[in-house]
């Protein structure tokens, strides 16, 4: 039952429409990554292919679209960013069950979803800021930002956090816009396509087959 529940689980999260969407979306967020990281804003925008994505194939393929993205952020712009793939799994299953959930229908859904994910993005990155890479990464603006703050009030996990959480909201808030948009730009008749099936869903055909 459980091999069967794990086969049919790959079969519907991992299906072939879905994976032919990872290669656009990744292209997306690393357009957006490069872009940001070679002009050192304080900013990312890597994650808009993801929340797309995370929109029509679901929380684990918008998992692995964060993870391909960092890995190939890695090799063409910084090493640096190599450790946060793990930030970039969290935020597409945090985005993505939320949009399972129901809360991508609306504004005030997107909203939640944006904060949650932005929670998410500060808290993980900030700890690996700090334990990987010392307080900073100099991948952006943005560190000189923390070092200010660590210089004036000697706690690091205070300043890194601060400066993650207001990077992040300022970042994310771009990147849930632009993909609120985009998604509802969308067809249904194509988007459609694409939805992801519920654990409920996969339990009641199981028991049909």
């Amino acid at each position: 039952m459980r091999q069967s529940f794990f086969r049919r689980f790959l079969q519907t999260q991992f299906s072939t429409k879905s994976m032919v969407l990872i290669p656009i979306a990744v292209g997306i967020n690393l357009i957006g990554g490069t872009l940001c990281s070679t002009l050192k804003l304080p900013l990312f925008l890597d994650m808009i292919g993801t929340v797309l994505i995370a929109c029509l194939a679901g929380p684990w393929v918008a998992a692995l679209c964060g993870l391909a993205t960092n890995l190939f952020l890695s090799i063409v712009t910084n090493p640096v960013f190599l450790p946060f793939s793990i930030v970039s799994v969290l935020c597409g299953l945090v985005t993505g069950y939320l949009v399972k959930a129901g809360f991508f229908k609306n504004v005030f859904g997107a909203v939640i979803t944006w904060l949650a994910c932005t929670l998410t993005n500060a808290v993980s990155a900030a700890f690996i800021t700090i334990f990987i890479y010392g307080g900073a990464t100099g991948i952006n603006s943005s560190s000189l930002f923390t070092a200010a703050l660590i210089a004036t009030t000697k706690e690091i996990m205070l300043s890194v956090f601060s400066t993650s959480i207001l990077e992040n909201l300022i970042d994310k808030g771009i990147v849930f816009l632009i993909a609120y948009w985009l998604v509802k730009k969308i067809p249904r008749r194509f988007s459609s396509q694409y939805a992801p099936l519920d654990k409920e869903y996969l339990l009641k055909s199981l028991k049909g087959s």
